[in-house]
């Protein structure tokens, strides 16, 4: 009998039995255990390909709309091969150095990255690094509120393999004296506080790095216990605040609060006239827009749990006015306020009160600020 000559429901049937029989087929397929999930058996390669397939077209299409901002700034890639020491190293290893053999059976293993900047652009490593991958053991960033974070992962991936061997420099690996020290602010908690702060002596690893010398004990008292309470969100510092009882933030901020700070070095002198409309800003605020002067709160004359910003990193402060802006610090009282003040702000006047506030003496006392309601 010719095919065209079958009724559709004849061949309705032949399908539906032939569906059926494919689904039987699969259970007892699983259901027998036949399949050997054990990692040292490996995959069949069709499960390979098609799970190599998805993985890439999965990437590929929801990496596409991702907009990569500025990466070549030498603190962003400072801070983003922190990140990695802290969190990467345990599975993917330092860059330039062999692989851990346990590591090395997972399945699928995972990948060497010391060629990851020419193998994907950085819209994709971003992506990867943010959300993780099902099945490979590869997780997502702990939290994915904070993509200043992970973008700064990806500026370290995206420059290797040429940073490969300026990598002890970038990590900060060589700071704080090195493994043999097991001080407060160096001993292995997570990682060692020194290796991106301060210690004594020496400056923050880059920019980036808020720097904690001589900041009100009450304050960074707090800031530890909402890293670990979740409610202020950082992938890189939840972590490692989880790990710390009471005592030990109790110790930690007392450690950094005495800490005499060190004047940061300066390479470009600021534009005046930022400094100027930042001054304005910091001293008077903008009445208009609901914006209190800074220095109202952050002067250190205020509660001590509030931080002083004079001396602060200007790349810092403005990326933090831009993270409450994106609604990435807001799961505390303090935040939601600073939400509220950082709104207001355009771009440039983040830029110029940031200026401001850096080119501060740190630890000094700034100007006393003007009331707002006069002006």
């Amino acid at each position: 009998m010719e095919l065209k000559k079958l009724h559709w429901t004849t061949v309705a049937a032949v399908l539906g039995m032939g569906a059926a029989g494919l689904v039987l087929a699969g259970t007892i397929f699983v259901s027998s255990g036949i399949y050997n999930v054990a990692a040292s058996s490996g995959h069949f390669r069709i499960t390979t390909w098609l799970l190599a397939m998805v993985r890439e077209r999965s990437i590929d299409m929801r990496s596409f709309p991702i907009e990569v901002p500025p990466i070549d700034d030498d603190g962003m890639i400072r801070l983003g091969a922190a990140h990695y020491e802290g969190g990467c190293v345990p599975c993917h290893g330092r860059p330039g150095e062999e692989m851990n053999p346990i590591v090395s059976g997972m399945l699928p293993p995972p990948p060497n990255l010391t060629e990851v900047g020419k193998r994907r652009p950085p819209e994709e490593i971003f992506w990867i690094v943010m959300h993780g991958l099902k099945y490979t053991g590869m997780p997502a960033w702990p939290n994915t509120g904070r993509d200043d974070e992970v973008w700064a992962v990806t500026a370290f991936l995206a420059t290797l393999p040429g940073a490969v061997s300026g990598y002890p420099d970038f990590a900060g690996l060589a700071r704080g004296g090195g493994d043999k020290h097991e001080g407060l602010a160096n001993g292995r908690t997570f990682t060692r506080c020194g290796r991106c702060h301060e210690s004594e002596g020496t400056g923050t690893n880059g920019n980036r790095i808020p720097r904690l010398a001589g900041l009100p004990e009450a304050y960074l008292l707090r800031s530890l216990r909402e890293y670990a309470e979740r409610t202020r969100a950082s992938g890189a510092m939840e972590p490692v605040a989880d790990l710390l009882d009471d005592g030990r933030m109790r110790e930690l901020a007392a450690y950094y609060s005495a800490l005499r700070p060190v004047a940061p070095k300066t390479t470009v002198a600021p534009d005046p006239e930022r400094l100027r409309r930042g001054e304005a800003i910091a001293i008077r605020g903008i009445p208009r827009h609901g914006v209190p002067a800074c220095l109202t709160c952050h002067s250190g004359r205020q509660s001590s749990y509030f931080p002083t910003l004079a001396g602060q990193h200007a790349a810092y402060i403005a990326e933090q006015l831009r993270l409450w802006q994106r609604g990435g610090r807001v799961g505390t009282a303090y935040g939601r306020i600073m939400a509220v003040v950082a709104g207001a702000l355009s771009a440039e006047q983040i830029e110029d009160v940031a200026a401001y506030l850096a080119s501060l003496p740190p630890g000094a006392a700034p100007p006393e600020p003007m009331a707002e309601v006069s002006r």
